[in-house]
């Protein structure tokens, strides 16, 4: 059974020029920039991006699977998806769709993100307000 994925953040992107490769589209390491955008203005959303008390999440694995090229001009949609957190970690689910046609997907992947002491560098507990972020989205812990 697999663990299941609540909707919490969308962000839509314009594909800037810069973006591109020799080959006419989106280069493939843009995709990981799109999650980023995505996580970043849903901690921002959720008031817990930055650290507290010396203590943030840091991402300790990256997954992408490309479906298809993303052409110029195009904006695209970064669905964000999250699941049942664990004691030090959570993660994120993306979907990379074009904004015009939602049918459109470009690609999909995940981000492991680990709540770290940043000076040990060592994995700490969820805080509190991470878990209720979580609880708030009906996702509870595993």
């Amino acid at each position: 059974m697999t663990d299941p994925k609540i909707l919490a953040h969308q962000l839509t992107v314009p594909v800037r020029w810069a973006d591109m490769d020799v080959n006419g589209h989106v280069n493939n390491v843009r995709f990981f920039t799109y999650f980023e955008c995505a996580r970043l203005a849903w901690l921002q959303a959720i008031r817990a991006r930055g650290e507290r008390n010396g203590q943030g999440s840091v991402v300790a694995s990256a997954t992408c699977n490309y479906k298809r090229p993303i052409p110029y001009p195009e904006t695209v949609l970064v669905n964000l998806y999250v699941s049942s957190p664990g004691r030090a970690s959570y993660t994120t689910h993306y979907d990379l769709l074009s904004a015009a046609d939602n049918s459109i997907k470009y690609g999909d992947g995940t981000a492991v993100m680990v709540w770290v002491d940043r000076t040990t560098g060592k994995s700490r507990p969820l805080p509190d307000y991470m878990r209720a972020v979580f609880e708030s989205t009906n996702v509870t812990a595993a």
